[in-house]
């Protein structure tokens, strides 16, 4: 709800006749449990709180375009990683554990996710505030590559030469979609870009920031 209440309320104070521009950040969880590769056309399966108040934005944004001609563009964003992400997400507390030469516990690890790292994200971002043809547009942020959890666990574990996952220690969760990633055919053809930076390469990039991190 604090998502969508949150964009009313900017709408309502920004001086939208000056406005060239606005990109809306949404989310791969707006997708909930529809089958990959998720495309933009999909319809929503929203499966909490945080991915409903996306949908509802993402909606009212393309209200907003179609009555009023307002200059929104949605992109979706899939699992963006990289340097400086909060510790408390997926990513860095593998890095974390590995580091430490830790033992923890993990999933089986079998879901398919796609992964983003940060700078290519970031040039999508770029793009989307000055391509025309993106105004309007609800547009998929990824790599395009389906990877498995388990894969990035063992990678990690592979460039830090240390680490110790239990796999299958922890449960799927109920509603867990097994294979969330992108069709990135709109993210290609609006944005006239892609993600260029190679899984190895993020990871070591990420892995290497990390290592040299203060707490």
């Amino acid at each position: 709800e604090t998502h969508f209440t949150a964009l009313q309320n900017l709408l309502e104070v920004i001086p939208r006749g000056k406005l060239k521009r606005f990109v809306q950040i949404g989310s791969s969880d707006e997708y909930g449990n529809a089958s990959a590769p998720q495309h933009e056309t999909l319809r929503e399966q929203p499966i909490s709180p945080y991915s409903l108040a996306k949908v509802a934005s993402t909606h009212f944004l393309q209200m907003l375009h179609l009555t009023e001609n307002f200059p929104a563009v949605t992109l979706r964003l899939f699992l963006t990683y990289g340097p400086g992400q909060d510790t408390g997400r997926f990513l860095p507390q593998i890095i974390r554990g590995c580091l430490d030469d830790a033992t923890f516990p993990t999933s089986a690890g079998e879901q398919l996710r796609d992964f983003c790292y940060v700078g290519d994200t970031v040039r999508a971002i770029l793009q989307s505030l000055v391509v025309p043809e993106a105004v309007g547009e609800i547009i998929n942020v990824a790599s395009g590559e389906p990877v498995s959890i388990r894969t990035m666990i063992d990678k990690v574990c592979d460039f830090t030469s240390s680490g110790k996952p239990q796999y299958g220690e922890v449960p799927y969760r109920a509603s867990e979609n097994m294979a969330l990633y992108a069709n990135i055919r709109k993210y290609e053809k609006y944005l006239q870009c892609k993600a260029t930076t190679s899984l190895n390469e993020g990871l070591k990039k990420t892995i290497h920031w990390y290592a040299n991190a203060k707490d």
